[in-house]
């Protein structure tokens, strides 16, 4: 890879939001465009090496999505977080998915709620909060940011 910034010395993040997985998903050409340009969002930041990817809000376009977008969201996650890069940073005070020895994650995905995929049902759990029940994505970047 090309780059100014020497490999081993910069910290590479890349930010990405308002995915809206599963947007106009019923379409009969736009159907999958939201999936791939996530997809294509993943294999920029393993192709740049990124340290972690940070989702900002709004992942799914629907406060609760379709079965299809849910499965297409995990399927999509799991074929690019899952591997053995060695991730070369620590976060203190909390215990981040690519921290437990039963699995190998090779891209760290930090999430935060957006209002399309808040919490909002009597249990307060979201689509985001059951991958981050799978490990995933990282839900609880605002704990250790304080």
């Amino acid at each position: 890879m090309n780059s100014i910034f020497p490999e081993n010395t910069t910290f590479r993040i890349l930010i990405s939001t308002d995915n809206h997985l599963g947007y106009k998903e019923n379409h009969p050409v736009r159907g999958n465009d939201s999936f791939d340009a996530f997809e294509e969002i993943i294999q920029i930041a393993k192709v740049n090496h990124v340290d972690f990817l940070l989702l900002g809000g709004d992942l799914f376009h629907e406060l609760n999505p379709s079965q299809r977008c849910l499965y297409k969201a995990v399927s999509l996650l799991e074929k690019h977080v899952f591997g053995d890069k060695p991730i070369n940073f620590e976060i203190t005070n909390y215990t981040p998915n690519y921290c437990n020895e039963n699995m190998n994650i090779s891209l760290p995905i930090f999430i935060i709620h957006g209002n399309h995929d808040y919490p909002a049902t009597q249990e307060s759990i979201s689509a985001i909060d059951i991958l981050s029940s799978c490990n995933l994505v990282i839900l609880q970047l605002v704990n250790f940011i304080q």
